[in-house]
């Protein structure tokens, strides 16, 4: 169980998260401009982002629900973001964009839903695996390593769709313990 800390929302973990958001607008203008090096090394560093506000938050003891909630948003901006670039070029096949943006609109919906219960869902490692394998589709597909960065690409969208279905249960779960304990 880790602790919550409502104090402080406004901490270093949680502007590091607000960096990577930031950067988004600047990846696709450095795409849309033919920079693809200079769009992949903006990418690269918002997703070393990504790894410092978790790991910061986790050891700092600054883990808030905003940051639970800001993170997980950063990382679907990223994701659709990159998808949507690359899909306008048709460097990558269209229903792999159709079936996360049909995941990730039913996770915010959910998400919404849960929060207005009160409960905010935290990251779990099969999240962070999809993640971690969407970076590396992403980065193959900058270098144009068109196969190897397809294939990930279909792995990543089997392993959302495993975590969609993990935060599902977790969201049960957590509704049957809420319930429980009033």
């Amino acid at each position: 169980m880790e602790c919550v800390r409502t104090d402080r929302a406004f901490n270093l973990p949680n502007l590091l998260t607000g960096v990577r958001i930031a950067l988004l607008p600047a990846i696709v203008s450095r795409f849309r401009r033919g920079d693809l090096r200079g769009a992949l090394v903006l990418y690269l560093l918002s997703m070393l982002t990504d790894a410092a506000d978790g790991y910061l938050a986790r050891r700092l003891g600054q883990i808030t629900n905003l940051g639970k909630l800001l993170d997980p948003l950063a990382d679907k901006l990223s994701l659709l973001t990159l998808l949507w670039l690359f899909a306008e070029r048709e460097e990558i096949v269209q229903w792999a964009m159709a079936l996360m943006l049909f995941k990730e609109a039913v996770l915010v919906a959910g998400s919404l839903l849960a929060l207005n219960r009160g409960i905010v869902v935290s990251a779990r490692p099969i999240g962070k695996m999809t993640t971690g394998v969407f970076v590396l589709s992403m980065t193959l597909r900058f270098l144009d390593v068109r196969f190897a960065a397809d294939a990930l690409l279909c792995l990543a969208v089997l392993l959302s769709y495993a975590a969609l279905i993990r935060y599902a249960q977790s969201l049960h779960d957590q509704k049957h313990n809420t319930v429980s304990t009033k």
